[in-house]
């Protein structure tokens, strides 16, 4: 019991360090990074749970057994809420509300059965003497964790826009230690360490994410040149089809010198989560030069990309009605598949001399050089 107590401190320990981190350096962005200290901090809490309950156990005291009783039922109420909160960060923004209000289900099941216990021993038994016992469906939060925890596996496993193969082959096994820790307290009901295997896991998973923020361009959050270039050399080893789509802010210098470099940033910034947003489940976004962005697009068909872009361009309309300065995106298009003989490269070239093509367009002229343009 002293080494469980010892251990759950250390972790605890780790977990405040962990945060302290966090809160200094975000976690991809300010929503994960939020998402993420909320599950260290529940975990925090469900440890000093499981303290509590060991000392409590150790007496005979009556008086004990409502602040046991309420402690195992907060403690088993939140367990499954951590692999909730962190399938909640894999998640894809498409999903929609009824598939996240399904997913919350098993929740509410759980809090409410966790309650009934402080009366039916359904889960746990705390009898007048302060003694503690397993109840009949004792196995149900632990459960419910493990089947979030397979969910955000396979989630991960599905998400090729965020994780590439070599991510995958670190993040699962990262998952699958809090998995193995309930298999180890299960088959050996005498060793208490699911909650130390999950801090070692949120501690793992946020040096994780930190070595992943490498790949993200700080300022609009998506992907950077970096990641932009390793994702192309995947296409020059593997047989796949893709669109390249070229993106290019207009008029950024025209708003640098009228509105000053922060409504520049600010332009970019929007014009990054515009275009992410318009292409989100659909193709990866990048930002590869100061005003430029690429999207790459695995199998898909023109008239999806035709249609997609025409929202964005919807998108924009409505977003620029309440700003002072417009934004404007030029784009263009190009298809690549191996089978054609050329390199992603080239397709890159074709992408990007059709956007600057749109580009005339928008600016009502032709033939103008590059390096005049905005």
């Amino acid at each position: 019991m002293g080494t469980v107590i010892t251990t759950d401190m250390l972790a605890i320990i780790t977990l405040c360090f962990t945060i302290g981190l966090a809160k200094r350096n975000l976690v991809i962005n300010h929503d994960k990074n939020r998402v993420y200290i909320a599950a260290a901090l529940i975990t925090i809490i469900i440890l000093l749970l499981e303290i509590a309950t060991l000392l409590l156990v150790q007496h005979t005291n009556s008086s004990l057994v409502i602040i046991h009783r309420l402690a195992n039922v907060l403690g088993f109420a939140l367990s499954p809420l951590v692999a909730y909160i962190l399938l909640n960060f894999n998640l894809d923004m498409s999903i929609g509300h009824v598939q996240r209000r399904f997913l919350r289900l098993p929740l509410y099941v759980n809090g409410l059965i966790c309650i009934l216990s402080y009366k039916t021993g359904w889960i746990f038994y705390v009898d007048a003497y302060n003694q503690y016992s397993r109840g009949d469906l004792f196995l149900l939060p632990t459960i419910i964790s493990v089947f979030y925890f397979t969910l955000i596996i396979i989630t991960i496993t599905r998400n090729n826009l965020d994780y590439d193969t070599d991510d995958k082959i670190i993040i699962i096994p990262i998952i699958l230690i809090p998995i193995l820790g309930t298999a180890v307290q299960i088959i050996f009901p005498d060793v208490i360490c699911l909650w130390a295997s999950i801090s070692v896991s949120l501690l793992l998973y946020y040096i994780f994410l930190r070595e992943l923020q490498f790949k993200y361009d700080p300022q609009t959050g998506v992907k950077n040149r970096a990641a932009f270039e390793r994702e192309m050399k995947r296409y020059l080893k593997n047989d796949i089809t893709a669109a390249v789509v070229m993106f290019d802010l207009n008029n950024l210098k025209t708003t640098n010198d009228r509105f000053g470099h922060e409504a520049g940033d600010n332009e970019i910034f929007y014009a990054a989560k515009i275009i992410q947003a318009s292409f989100l489940g659909i193709g990866q976004t990048f930002r590869i030069g100061g005003d430029e962005f690429c999207v790459i697009c695995r199998e898909v068909n023109q008239e999806t990309l035709d249609s997609v872009l025409a929202e964005l361009d919807h998108m924009l309309n409505i977003i620029n009605q309440n700003r002072t300065s417009k934004i404007t995106l030029a784009y263009g298009y190009a298809f690549y598949t191996q089978e054609q003989g050329t390199s992603i490269y080239s397709t890159l070239a074709q992408a990007d001399k059709a956007m600057y093509t749109h580009k005339a367009k928008l600016k009502g002229f032709y033939g103008r050089r590059r390096d005049d343009e905005d």
